[in-house]
């Protein structure tokens, strides 16, 4: 088959790609920018604080599920849930070797998910596993293009230790797997995300992560991480920019990385998998001790 948390080690790589950028007379800036973070090899959530997130642990699996509610945030039009497997699904405490997924794709019969936003935001995040050729993402503000984004203009800019599922490096190791950041500047939003795969293979996706309020160096801090690209769209013109940590500010002043006081990361697999076996180990204890209860005692 194809195809939650500041911490100062916790980005290690950041990339930013985009396949076309569009806006209509009613976009509210003909300035905007927006630039992609990918979290720490090992990591399944955002490190960006006031978010909310979606997981997809309390749906049901394996058919077609429609008008799904985000409370607080949006819609998704449809949705096809599968268990964790070797592609995706990422860990909870409840289900530290992975817990169910969003795809598109792979046979099943949703091949495109649109998230439509109560609010025109600035901010998406979401673990992106098993990237292939076939997955398509894209951000919308009404019918305007703000960005799209793909495997291959995306994805496939990560080092080699992002591939392979971080839960077990040993599985699907020529695919990447990676918690990717969207950072819109103040004057770049969206309303729709759109997640496609018409091909074969999936879209495999968890721990989608949303925020209204554009990134802020005074609210936020500066943002951690390496800079590779800085996308800027100026009168409909598009301009991608290479850029490196020493001239990021020189070519993109909106944008600041640099590191702020830590918090707490976001638990490591390991920790996980022993938290899982502290919890079972004490419910079997639980059981056995109502076992043990004489009757009428």
């Amino acid at each position: 088959m194809e195809h939650i948390t500041k911490h100062n080690w916790l980005l290690v790589g950041i990339v930013l790609a985009t396949a076309s950028f569009g806006y209509s007379a009613t976009t509210p800036s003909s300035y905007s920018s927006i630039v992609t973070v990918s979290e720490n090899a090992n990591s399944f959530s955002s490190s960006l604080s006031g978010t909310s997130t979606f997981d997809f642990n309390s749906l049901a699996t394996g058919k077609k599920l429609s008008n799904v509610a985000w409370s607080g945030v949006g819609t998704f039009d449809q949705l096809y849930v599968i268990p964790a497997n070797q592609y995706g699904g990422a860990p909870s405490i409840a289900q530290p070797r992975g817990s169910n997924y969003s795809v598109q794709g792979i046979g099943s019969p949703v091949t495109k998910t649109t998230l439509t936003l109560n609010t025109p935001s600035s901010y998406f995040g979401f673990y992106w596993s098993a990237g292939d050729a076939a997955n398509q993402l894209q951000f919308y503000r009404g019918n305007s293009l703000v960005g799209q984004f793909t495997t291959e203009s995306l994805m496939s800019k990560l080092p080699s230790d992002y591939y392979g599922n971080p839960i077990n490096r040993g599985q699907n190791r020529g695919e990447p797997y990676a918690f990717i950041n969207f950072y819109g500047d103040q004057s770049t939003s969206w309303d729709k995300v759109v997640l496609t795969n018409a091909g074969s293979s999936g879209f495999e996706s968890d721990n989608y992560t949303s925020r209204t309020q554009a990134w802020s160096v005074k609210a936020d801090g500066g943002i951690q991480g390496t800079p590779i690209q800085v996308v800027s769209v100026k009168d409909n013109v598009n301009t991608v920019t290479q850029v490196t940590a020493a001239n990021v500010q020189k070519v993109a002043p909106q944008w600041e990385f640099s590191s702020r006081a830590p918090a707490a990361p976001a638990p490591p697999v390991l920790a996980l998998l022993a938290f899982g076996a502290v919890v079972g180990l004490r419910g079997l204890r639980a059981r056995k001790s109502v076992t043990a209860t004489p009757v009428g005692h």
